[in-house]
């Protein structure tokens, strides 16, 4: 008896194969995109975690403008030797001037796409544990302490004392005793002269300082850029000007990486309302350090940066990108760079450590 032996044909076989070869390919597609997305969606994920770490430590550092800075009884002091003209009109030092407590250089040609080159001026902008921490002076050599201990000065940090007057012409006068400095174990010639008032003991380094401040400055460095930046993209950093005799930047804190541009912006109060009544990108001429302590009403740092990394499935909506505001700032283009997300970071201050 014959039996019929159950079996798939050729052209069967081929079809099925076909179909499976189908199924294959479009799960592998749709792997290798949702790959590619987990990538892309991890790097936004990761530099809006790095944004925010690095420029809410830029934001306070610009919230500290003008913090501990002497307005009076200057002494000659040290700022920076730099060969450039530009970065040396940001210095204070000729005799007896009083520092301004923010500069910068509008569309600086030496920075990565001529973008601004920003300057803070600062007790609490150095590097050192003593930078930013102070406390009260009074006679007998009586200073005041923190709880918790850790915000109190160390015996050995170096700190400037100012004495506080009623008026523009003595308030915030820097006290001397030899030197402009001293060690916070050694204040005892710098208490103040009248009993029952209190001088300002501000920390400034743990070396001897050869300005009665803290100055850092922050631009864009092309010198160590992470491969997946986009071309024509730097580091945001964070420069602070060294207590020695040039006055050198040693010194370098990443804040943002793939960053490609900076744009700095000022709101003046030209007539003491409280009201913004123009708006700038630069400080840094015409006016004075007690200029700029009556009329700076608000400092507005806007920031262009890569988001994620390059996603050829993605294109920028436009060539340019403005970066600024009320009208000031720079119409940046990104060039060969569309296939790159870019976000504008902006930190607003409205400065609180300069009339004071």
């Amino acid at each position: 008896m014959n039996r019929r032996i159950a079996a798939f044909t050729l052209v069967e076989l081929i079809i099925a194969m076909a179909i499976v070869m189908v199924v294959l390919y479009a799960a592998i597609n749709f792997f290798i995109v949702s790959v590619r997305q987990y990538k892309v969606q991890t790097k936004i994920t990761e530099t809006n975690v790095e944004g925010i770490l690095g420029l809410e430590f830029f934001r306070q550092d610009l919230e500290s403008l003008g913090y501990g800075l002497p307005w009076n009884n200057l002494v000659a002091y040290t700022e920076r030797t730099v060969a450039s003209a530009a970065l040396s009109a940001l210095n204070d030092d000729s005799p007896l001037a009083a520092p301004r407590p923010v500069l910068s250089v509008d569309g600086a040609a030496f920075t990565v796409n001529n973008s601004d080159y920003l300057v803070i001026k600062s007790a609490r902008v150095g590097m050192s544990n003593a930078a930013g921490k102070w406390t009260t002076l009074m006679q007998g050599d009586i200073k005041r302490t923190w709880n918790p201990a850790g915000e109190n000065l160390a015996n050995s940090d170096y700190v400037v004392v100012l004495a506080l007057g009623s008026t523009d012409t003595d308030r915030r006068s820097l006290v001397t005793s030899g030197t402009f400095y001293t060690q916070y174990v050694n204040t005892a010639g710098f208490v103040p002269v009248e009993p029952y008032s209190a001088n300002i003991v501000y920390g400034i380094d743990n070396v001897i300082p050869v300005r009665p401040f803290n100055r850092a400055e922050y631009y864009i460095d092309n010198t160590a850029v992470p491969q997946r930046c986009a071309p024509n993209t730097g580091v945001l950093v964070k420069a602070v000007v060294a207590h020695d005799a040039s006055g050198s930047t040693p010194t370098l804190l990443p804040l943002l990486d793939c960053v490609a541009d900076m744009q700095v912006v000022y709101g003046l109060d030209n007539n003491a309302d409280g009201a913004v009544d123009a708006w700038t990108s630069d400080i840094s001429v015409g006016l004075t350090a007690a200029d700029i302590r009556a009329q700076l009403a608000e400092v507005r740092v806007h920031i262009l940066a890569q988001e994620g990394q390059r996603d050829d499935s993605y294109t920028t909506p436009s060539n340019t990108i403005f970066v600024g505001s009320q009208g000031v700032g720079n119409n940046f283009n990104v060039g060969g760079n569309r296939n790159y997300r870019w976000k504008q970071h902006s930190i607003v201050v409205k400065p609180k450590n300069l009339a004071q």
